[in-house]
């Protein structure tokens, strides 16, 4: 072979990978093409044609019927990700089947999907940045109509937060909706757990005696905005795992935060040792898949 043909060589094992990579962002596009036509027709056309009228004419059922309706649209969602970008989620420990705060991590726009699938209780509602409440077709409707509490995060409106943050907690506390929370407030680069903003969590304490449950994902975390997720979202392995009930009881609200946090931590560190464990050995993951 010349000199001039052995510049062409390329190995084997660098194409596989070029192949590999091209055809992830492929599946990873179609998904999110397919997706946004999904939020446009079915959850827009659905909420408009069926879901507002069905409210309208049976209000006492309002809760029940937006319960449903977020655990149809989450189930659909998983079941895309799984169909088109072979994104494979699993899941262990107790799902919430009462009233409760669920304090989750964040690392991916499969975050909230995940998070209504695990609870099995009351209808759940996500505290929720006020940028939001509009302009996002499908999205943005259904915070609405599942009454999502929407907080600015800002100096000016900090009164107003409160207050709908208090309201949530109230209904919470008398057994008609789980709360989810973010407390981190952002999703991290590497998918460690941040510091939490303290501020609701806080009041959330302060409001209920309800009992806390952490959730802890993992896997996503190389798909965390949105212009990584056109590209690399599919052939993912994503594990998720729930712990509690936890319960303040007297104790100081700082210190049971801590606590919450250095639990995540650990369970955190837990499902990437066993996650690498499963991928070195080559063994079947025995968490059952959703």
């Amino acid at each position: 072979m010349s000199a001039d043909s052995t510049e062409l060589f390329i190995p084997r094992a660098g194409l596989d990978s070029r192949v590999t990579q091209l055809g992830r962002t492929l599946r990873s596009g179609v998904l999110f093409l397919v997706y946004w036509l999904y939020l446009g027709c079915f959850v827009g056309l659905g909420q408009r044609i069926v879901i507002w009228p069905a409210i309208l004419l049976v209000p006492r059922r309002r809760t029940a019927i937006v319960r449903a309706w977020l655990k149809l649209n989450a189930r659909i969602t998983l079941g895309l990700a799984r169909s088109i970008a072979n994104v494979r989620v699993t899941m262990q420990g107790p799902r919430p089947a009462e009233s409760c705060v669920v304090v989750m991590n964040h690392q991916s726009l499969l975050d909230i999907p995940i998070a209504i699938e695990a609870v099995v209780g009351p209808q759940l509602v996500i505290l929720t940045r006020d940028r939001y409440r509009r302009y996002i077709p499908g999205i943005s409707p259904l915070g609405r109509l599942a009454q999502f509490p929407f907080v600015s995060q800002k100096r000016k409106s900090s009164r107003q937060d409160f207050a709908t943050l208090t309201r949530t907690v109230e209904r919470v506390d008398r057994g008609e909706q789980t709360l989810l929370i973010f407390p981190e407030g952002h999703r991290t680069r590497d998918g460690s757990i941040a510091r939490f903003m303290r501020g609701g969590l806080r009041t959330i304490l302060a409001g209920t005696r309800r009992p806390v449950y952490c959730v802890v994902t993992d896997g996503m975390a190389h798909a965390r905005t949105f212009r990584e997720s056109l590209v690399r979202f599919a052939n993912s392995d994503v594990h998720v795992v729930i712990s509690g009930p936890f319960t303040l009881d007297d104790s100081d609200p700082d210190a049971f935060i801590d606590s919450l946090r250095q639990h995540m931590i650990v369970s955190l560190e837990q499902l990437r040792s066993t996650s690498s464990d499963h991928a070195s050995s080559g063994a079947a993951d025995p968490i059952a898949v959703r």
